[in-house]
C-alpha cells in the first residue's frame, strides 16, 4: 500500500543527509526505524484515506496517510488476586 505521510519522507531524507547522500543507509534506517522500532516497541496503527486522483481509477483507491504508534503497554491480569 502506497504510504502518503510525510514523517516516512522526511525521516528518509534526514537520514540520507546524516550518510552524506548514501541511500542505502538512509532506507536500512527507515526500515529500522518502522520494522523494528515501530513493530516490537509501539502499537502500530496507519491511518487509511483515498486521493480524488486515484479514487474512480484504481480497484484500491486507499493509502496510508497517517501513522500513529503509542508505546506498548502490559495489561494487567484480569483474574489475579
Amino acid at each position: 500500500m502506497m504510504i502518503e505521510d510525510w514523517e516516512v519522507g522526511q525521516l528518509y531524507w534526514r537520514q540520507l543527509a546524516k550518510y552524506n547522500g548514501d541511500e542505502v543507509k538512509a532506507i536500512a534506517d527507515v526500515r529500522l526505524k518502522y520494522f523494528d522500532h515501530f513493530v516490537n516497541d509501539c502499537d502500530l496503527y496507519f491511518f487509511l484515506g483515498t486521493s480524488k486522483l486515484h479514487h474512480f481509477t484504481s480497484r484500491n483507491p486507499f493509502m496510508i496517510i497517517g501513522a500513529f504508534y503509542p508505546p506498548k503497554t502490559v495489561e494487567g491480569d484480569l483474574f489475579r488476586q
